[in-house]
């Protein structure tokens, strides 16, 4: 028989579902009302035709212009528009993203069938990710018999996350839910259904990529070729389960084309806090004078200024980051278990660092995966988790809103923002080449292999 948990832990787990629910509600950031679209959409006309034409149409066009069936896959295709309460949406998010709003949309449809109660629709949309944080504080609790109950609560009590979701209604916590799971599945050494979870995640949200590089040194270090098997397999069969609403009509093309939409953003480090959002700074003071406030910037604005594309340099630091991620992970496998979630923590924030098309929210999965390195014998851990979830809530909140529309005023933040002449946001980017330099120098010096059993 179990051990009844202390009354302290019944009641911290009660705090952190009240403020969830509490705020189920919320108005969010702007992105709500886009994904209220999504979902409404979907819910009331379909999933197969959100993101562009048919198949047979994609194909059709592509022979007319004398192109092979393969240009379609690889050259973007028209979006489909759709109009939402007066405004035009198209989708630019994976197809997963988009059943979750749909199964949103429809939950909403049964309780409202006026679509008339923007209250019930924002915590229907919010919904999601409270079942998602459900699920990561479960996943964080199993994950060690000894330190799992403390690793939940300092993610379910995390101001980070509790801003991120359902404050700020971002679905990250949906997202991360796959993603910790496939970490845990590695280190457990269950090859194939970590590829499977992965996939799963990716079809979520693009960053699901970030977990690649150590499910690829996991599998050729440890893995046979039946296992690589499994896991392509295994993997092949989540992606058909998971796209059949589109290859079954007829709209797969544009499903995938969809997916990989985020891949062509014009803006540079759209409020992610990097040396991008640095060097668009720098551009406006060059071209306004000194102490101007950062704000997102074209990607062919800043060519013509800097006369070079960022996206090429950015693209080989990152590539560079990663192999050197991997170079670590591999050495400290297969003893070094521990190792797996900072090696995808490390490869988050190095693209958050690096990337070009870096949000806000993108550093997220770091926050969720710290806890993992907490019990083990390693000095850094606590300052790990300290320090990711204070730069993810400090980019959240100066960045979107404070708190969320309805509860804070732009002007506030743009005036805080000011406070220190060189705006704060550019100073936090500062921070996070600090911090991001700070934990790779740490994550080097760690031991090679750690356990259970010392205090973080």
């Amino acid at each position: 028989m179990e051990p009844r948990l202390p009354r302290r832990a019944l009641l911290l787990l009660a705090l952190g579902l009240l403020l969830r629910v509490v705020a189920l509600p919320a108005w969010g950031t702007l992105d709500v009302e886009i994904q209220k679209a999504w979902a409404g959409r979907a819910a009331t006309g379909g999933l197969a035709d959100m993101y562009g034409p048919p198949d047979s149409d994609l194909l059709q066009r592509a022979r007319e212009q004398g192109r092979g069936p393969l240009s379609v896959l690889l050259q973007p295709q028209p979006r489909a528009w759709f109009d939402w309460r007066g405004h035009a949406y198209f989708v630019d998010y994976p197809p997963a993203s988009l059943l979750v709003l749909w199964a949103a949309g429809r939950l909403y449809l049964q309780l409202a069938p006026e679509l008339d109660r923007e209250l019930l629709f924002n915590a229907a949309v919010n919904l999601a990710p409270l079942l998602g944080s459900v699920l990561i504080t479960a996943l964080l609790w199993r994950s060690s018999p000894t330190h799992g109950r403390m690793r939940a609560l300092c993610f379910w009590l995390n101001p980070a996350l509790l801003l991120a979701a359902p404050l700020l209604g971002y679905q990250d916590t949906v997202f991360g839910s796959l993603a910790l799971l496939a970490v845990l599945c590695l280190q457990q050494g269950r090859l194939a259904p970590a590829a499977a979870v992965v996939v799963a995640a990716g079809l979520l949200k693009p960053q699901g990529a970030l977990l690649l590089p150590a499910l690829a040194v996991v599998l050729l270090r440890e893995g046979r070729w039946r296992d690589w098997l499994r896991a392509a397999l295994l993997g092949t069969l989540v992606a058909g389960v998971v796209l059949a609403p589109w290859w079954s009509s007829g709209y797969l093309l544009s499903a995938l084309d969809g997916a990989r939409r985020p891949l062509h953003q014009l803006t540079l480090a759209p409020l992610g806090l990097n040396i991008w959002w640095i060097a668009g700074w720098l551009m406006r003071w060059d071209r306004q004078g000194p102490f101007p406030l950062a704000e997102i910037v074209q990607i062919p604005r800043f060519a013509a200024w800097s006369g070079f594309d960022p996206r090429l340099p950015a693209r080989l630091l990152l590539l560079a980051a990663t192999l050197a991620v991997a170079a670590w992970l591999w050495r400290r496998l297969p003893r070094g278990r521990w190792a797996l979630p900072l090696a995808v923590i490390l490869q988050v924030h190095a693209y958050a660092l690096l990337g070009t098309s870096v949000h806000e929210n993108h550093t997220f999965l770091a926050v969720i995966l710290a806890p993992l390195l907490l019990g083990e014998a390693w000095p850094q851990a606590r300052r790990f988790h300290l320090l990711t979830s204070a730069f993810l809530f400090t980019n959240l909140f100066l960045m979107v809103g404070g708190l969320g529309r309805g509860l804070m005023r732009a002007r506030v933040l743009l005036d805080l923002r000011q406070l220190t002449v060189v705006d704060l946001s550019v100073i936090v980017a500062l921070l996070h080449v600090a911090l991001v330099a700070w934990l790779f120098a740490r994550a080097w010096r760690a031991p090679a292999a750690a356990g259970e059993g010392a205090s973080p």
